[in-house]
Formats: structure tokens, C-alpha cells, sequence
């Protein structure tokens, strides 16, 4: 089963499958079903060190997570009343290459409910259309035959932990990441440390009990709690509001003020380092929908990327029907305005082939835009579940790759992904010109252009 797959039926014919199908690589557990899932490849025991792709940009890069509370607002996934709080992790040029030690892609307490989910994701594929797992595997008593995480070591990042911010003559552009439905933060990374490397200070957002697990200073995880397959709307408003709250923040924090609830001191050199007049964002799946909700309804935010999500109006779907769907999603591609937007898409499909909520933006966006969509790439593929896959398949962990992409190699998926992210924030954040997004590029020729330019 494709989940992107637009299956034909006249007029809107919305169901749950179709709402969802493009935004969530998740529904329940760590993602989507895989055609056939992992293999295990060999019963080596060596213990395995993931690493992620080194940045290409001229600066090294340092790292700062922060505790981040919402007085002003309750948060309505609770049953209780308590304020808001979420964790954003700032990638930023630094300066001093030994200072500080390199962070790790995830912090302990988070990694042990994901080491969890993953050996579950790779070890139980869902979906119809998910073979049987081989009986080898399904009747082994003691799980011997099943893939395992035990001798694996989740990556170390290539930024340094709190280190002084790389002094400019002018304030960096800031770019904002928001993860797909149950995804982390972390899965921004291989993306947020590029850009850093270029001189771009990154947000990653945690939109808490909406991901998986976020951890919480002196080791406190909160999982996520509910089920979007009845909730997407309510979701989208929620990670709109967390955005419009961390921009704010971000302006309270360039004046030096304290850095989280900890009140932890920022990095020496981060006060006055942010242009907050040059804000961009980015996000995957139901990130990608929260990136245009963000710009349609928050006017700091000058340019967006899609990647590989679908777009949600502020109504239930199913409840309101085509005609007011309609209607939402052309006024919130109209509220966009002439605001650059980019969606990079999956598959080498075009709009049409996402389903009436990804074409009814596209069609109704009227500012620059580009659909750019990458042969060979899944909806995995705009992730950090690409390198981290590809690296345990590499290893002999895995014995085939579970739909992290089709005939795509890793490396240049990564290569592609952060050309094209890095330009469109080079051209619109940094007004400097480039000619990779005026259409089809000999030197990524698996990226197809919709409209064909």
C-alpha cells in the first residue's frame, strides 16, 4: 500500500485514509508500514556506532536544547491544567572547534523509548498489504532471529554543546523545523546541522504529547498521547500556537534574556545574533501542513518548505464536508500571500497525485512557488530514518532497506534534500540568487519540477 496514492473517486471523497494519506508518516507506532519490512542480515554481535552525515558548510556548528514554558496557555492535550512546555534545540555557527563535547542525536531517556519503537518498526511491519513475517522469525522462542538495537550506539552530532556562537558582522537568518506526526526533533538533524553550517541559526520544535517521546530536563519523557487519525485539525492548531509562542521567545532570548525555565545562560555570543526579520521554516509531514498554517497565520515567518506533507484546514474534515474544506485550504493558500513556498514531494509524483488537500493549495498559491518532487525517494527519505536506516543496513544490521527509498542511494538523497532546502533559504532569507530552483538541473536530475519549467 502506497500511502500518498490519490485513489480516484470523484470530487473530494474525503475519508480518513485520504486525509491523512501525504501528511503522517505515522498513525500509530514509530511510521508507516514498509512492503516487505527488515531482514535480519547476519548474527553478528560487534557493537555498531550510527553516524549521520557530516555538514558541508565552512562553519563548525554548536548546539543549545532549551525548556521552553507557555504560561499564557494550557495545554489542551492534558486533562489537568498545566502550562505548555516544549524543547527546541538551537543549531547555530560556532566558534572553537574543541569547545564543549559533541551532543548526542538524542538525549538518553528520549533514545530508550525510541531504541524501543524502532526494534518494533523493524521487527513488526503494519498495514494490509505488510507480508507475514517468515516463520523463521515468528516462531522463535527466544527472538534470537529478530533484528536487535542491543549492540547499536544511536549517532554523536557534529556540533558541540553550548558553544560560543561564531561572531558576524550581522545577525544570522533563523530557520524553524517542525517533525511529522510522532516524529522527534532529532529527525531534522542532518538537515538543521547543514544549514547551521552555512551560517543559518536552526530551531528544531518538540511539539509535546504529539511526539513520540520528548525529554525534559532531570530526565523526565513525556510519550505521546493521543491518536491523530481523529485529531488532525485540533493538532494542526496546537503546533501552530507552539510556533507563533517559540517565535516569541526567540525574540526575548536575542535580548539575552534567561535562556529556558532552568534559566540556563545562552551560548556567549548568541544575544543579538538572531535576525528575527528574516525567519524561515521548514517541516515534514504533518510538519510540512504546520509550516503553512504557521505562515498563513504568523507574518514572520518570509518563506516555507513542505516536505513531503499534505495541508489541514482549521476544521474536522470529515464533519464539514468538501465544500468547506475547499474553501479553508484556498483561504489558507491565499492568506500564504506572495510569501515564497516550496513543497518537495516524494516518488517523483506531482500534486495531483497527493489528493485534493495537497492540490487544492498548490493550485490556490499565487506568491513564488516550486514543486519539487525526488525520484526514487519515500516519505522516509526526507528524514533522519534515512541515514540512520541506510547506516544499519550498512553494517549488516539490516539485510534490505525497509522503504527508506527506491533505488535511491542515501548519500545522494541527503546531497539532494539539503541542495534544494539550502537554496530556497539562500534566495529568499539571503536574497542571494541561484539558478537550482529555475527548473530540472543536470547535476540532480532526480528532481522533477511540477509544473514541468
Amino acid at each position: 500500500m502506497d500511502i500518498h496514492r490519490n485513489e480516484a473517486q470523484p470530487g473530494y471523497g474525503i475519508t480518513r485514509r485520504r486525509i491523512l494519506g501525504g501528511a503522517l508518516a505515522v498513525a500509530a507506532g514509530l511510521a508507516t508500514s514498509t512492503s516487505g519490512g527488515a531482514a535480519l542480515a547476519s548474527s553478528r554481535r560487534d557493537r555498531v556506532r550510527l553516524t549521520m552525515p557530516a555538514p558541508t558548510g565552512p562553519h563548525d556548528i554548536g548546539t543549545v536544547s532549551l525548556h521552553l514554558v507557555d504560561h499564557t496557555r494550557q495545554d489542551p492535550w492534558l486533562t489537568t491544567p498545566q502550562p505548555r512546555e516544549l524543547m527546541v534545540s538551537l543549531w547555530y555557527p560556532a566558534r572553537g572547534a574543541s569547545s564543549g563535547h559533541l551532543a548526542p542525536w538524542m538525549t538518553p531517556g528520549a533514545l530508550a523509548h525510541y531504541r524501543s519503537e524502532l526494534t518494533a518498526f523493524l521487527n513488526e511491519p503494519t498495514g494490509p498489504d505488510a507480508p507475514p513475517p517468515p516463520p523463521e522469525r515468528s516462531e522463535a522462542a527466544d527472538g534470537s532471529d529478530q533484528v536487535s538495537l542491543d549492540g547499536v550506539d544511536f549517532p554523536i552530532t557534529h556540533a558541540r554543546h553550548a558553544a560560543p556562537v561564531e561572531r558576524f558582522a550581522h545577525p544570522r537568518p533563523v530557520v524553524l523545523f517542525s517533525p511529522g506526526f510522532a516524529f522527534d526533533r532529532e529527525h531534522g538533524t542532518f538537515v538543521a546541522e547543514d544549514l547551521a553550517s552555512h551560517g543559518y541559526v536552526v530551531v528544531t520544535v518538540s511539539h509535546t504529547y504529539d511526539a513520540k517521546e520528548v525529554e525534559f530536563p532531570g530526565g523526565r519523557v513525556e510519550l505521546g498521547k493521543h491518536d491523530l487519525d481523529h485529531l488532525p485539525h485540533r493538532a494542526m492548531q496546537i503546533r501552530r500556537a507552539d510556533t507563533r509562542f517559540v517565535l516569541d521567545k526567540l525574540a526575548d532570548l536575542n535580548t539575552g534574556a534567561a535562556a529556558d525555565r532552568q534559566h540556563h545562560g545562552l551560548p556567549v555570543g548568541l544575544r543579538g545574533s538572531l535576525d528575527l526579520g528574516r525567519v524561515g521554516m521548514f517541516g515534514h509531514s504533518l510538519g510540512g501542513a504546520t509550516t503553512a498554517q504557521a505562515m498563513a497565520n504568523d507574518p514572520r515567518v518570509r518563506a516555507g518548505v513542505n516536505l513531503d506533507g499534505s495541508f489541514f484546514p482549521d476544521v474536522d474534515a470529515l464533519e464539514a464536508g468538501p465544500e468547506v474544506v475547499e474553501k479553508e485550504l484556498t483561504q489558507l493558500a491565499h492568506r500564504i500571500g506572495n510569501r515564497p513556498f516550496m513543497i518537495m514531494a516524494s516518488g517523483g509524483f506531482g500534486p495531483d497525485y497527493f489528493g485534493d488537500l495537497m492540490s487544492t493549495v498548490w493550485y490556490n498559491l499565487h506568491g513564488w512557488r516550486r514543486f519539487v518532487s525526488i525520484v526514487g525517494s519515500t516519505h522516509f527519505t526526507y528524514t533522519d530514518l534515512l541515514p540512520l536506516l541506510a547506516d544499519l543496513e550498512a553494517n549488516g544490521i539490516l539485510s534490505e532497506d525497509p522503504q527508506i527509498g527506491v533505488g535511491l542511494d542515501p548519500d545522494r538523497a541527503v546531497a539532494i534534500i539539503r541542495a534544494y532546502i539550502r537554496a530556497f533559504f539562500d534566495r529568499w532569507l539571503r536574497n542571494r540568487q541561484t539558478h537550482l530552483l529555475d527548473g530540472p538541473s543536470d547535476q540532480y536530475p532526480e528532481a522533477k519540477f511540477y509544473p514541468p519549467a
